[in-house]
């Protein structure tokens, strides 16, 4: 076992641990995400795992995506770009990529999330986080991740057909809708924040002090970016904000965490069984940042609302780790996403007393 998996798993003398499993969204795809379980695949024939992937395909027989698990059969890059555009795919694919890389450190190294002080998803994450402690089974948990992807896209092809646009013009139905990065220097943060909201841009994530990201329709979204160009330009030169905003567009055509998402929220619950009312391990919720400790509904609530609003990422970082944390203590996150990995190594850079740990990486290279 690697010394930095010994210390992201194990006590360190003199100090307190606390632990949190971070669960990652559905901006988090990249091969990173399958590597481990391709090894135990297609290097060690590991007939848990073919188990495991044959019961997904029996649960969502409608798309394929336990083709990612194996080098043999991984799609090329044209079928991921079709594929990965399409979040009835991505939601499954992650929370299945989450579930199978923290099971196969439980078998290598015996270590199990149980043993976390917090669990932490970002957006889809949450959903993962409860199949995680078994409290939503693992076929419950793969068929709300595949509805609710399928509801999202459902939901923004009936907002374009309804669109009044649409039917002015009666030719444009495939209005295109966006996300953007919006990234700058952590002093500027609660200005920038300010801005997005008073030029009502839709905030659909608060990643850190200096990231944001926003969503909505392509159009609006390039006309409110504009504005935001010219008020920076304004407050750049009257000296009052030091940032230049660089926008990164994403990959994806649905604008996760938007309004537009309201209606798909009751389905969505109706398709959530619990196995158990209490949580085994807290969860620390988008919504609000706020830790439930037992209420595994509240959990649930809150995962259904937040589809429709923005996650705040940074409230659930400063929840675990207060600005008054005790000196004695160590602040562990485990990732399996060099995403979340980042997100979180660069809130706390400056914090000794937290560690973030990629476990997928530090695996990798002991693979090779």
């Amino acid at each position: 076992m690697s010394q930095i998996i010994k210390r992201s798993f194990h006590s360190t003398l003199k100090r307190y641990d606390v632990i949190t499993t971070v669960c990652p969204g559905q901006g988090n795809v990249n091969p990173h995400l399958f590597t481990l379980t391709q090894y135990q695949i297609d290097i060690l024939n590991n007939y848990k795992y073919r188990n495991i992937l044959q019961q997904v395909q029996e649960t969502l027989p409608d798309i394929n995506i336990i083709k990612y698990f194996s080098k043999k059969t991984y799609p090329d890059s044209s079928i991921i770009t079709d594929e990965l555009s399409k979040t009835s795919i991505v939601q499954p694919l992650v929370l299945l990529s989450t579930i199978l890389n923290y099971s196969i450190f439980k078998d290598i190294y015996d270590w199990d999330v149980n043993n976390s002080n917090y669990m932490l998803g970002h957006s889809l994450g949450e959903l993962s986080s409860l199949v995680l402690q078994d409290v939503i089974s693992f076929e419950n948990g793969l068929k709300i991740a595949y509805k609710r992807g399928k509801l999202m896209e459902d939901a923004i092809l009936n907002y374009n057909i309804k669109s009044k646009n649409d039917i002015i013009n009666n030719n444009n139905n495939n209005q295109s809708w966006g996300m953007v990065a919006l990234m700058f220097q952590e002093r500027d943060f609660r200005s920038v924040l300010k801005v997005c909201d008073d030029i009502k841009l839709n905030i659909a994530n608060i990643n850190g002090y200096g990231q944001i990201v926003v969503s909505g329709k392509t159009d609006e979204l390039n006309l409110k970016l504009a504005k935001l160009n010219e008020i920076q330009q304004q407050l750049l030169l009257a000296k009052r904000w030091k940032s230049r905003i660089r926008k990164t567009w994403l990959q994806t055509k649905i604008p996760a965490h938007h309004p537009v998402f309201d209606d798909i929220k009751e389905e969505l619950r109706s398709m959530i069984h619990l196995k158990s009312d209490i949580l085994y391990i807290p969860v620390v919720c988008n919504l609000n940042g706020l830790v439930v400790v037992k209420n595994s509904q509240r959990v649930v609530d809150n995962f259904i609302d937040v589809t429709s609003k923005p996650v705040k990422f940074v409230d659930c970082l400063e929840s675990i780790v207060p600005f008054d944390s005790d000196k004695d203590e160590l602040y562990k996150f485990l990732n399996v996403s060099d995403v979340t990995h980042g997100l979180i190594k660069r809130f706390f850079n400056n914090n000794k007393n937290v560690q973030s740990y990629d476990l997928i990486a530090e695996a990798e290279k002991e693979l090779v």
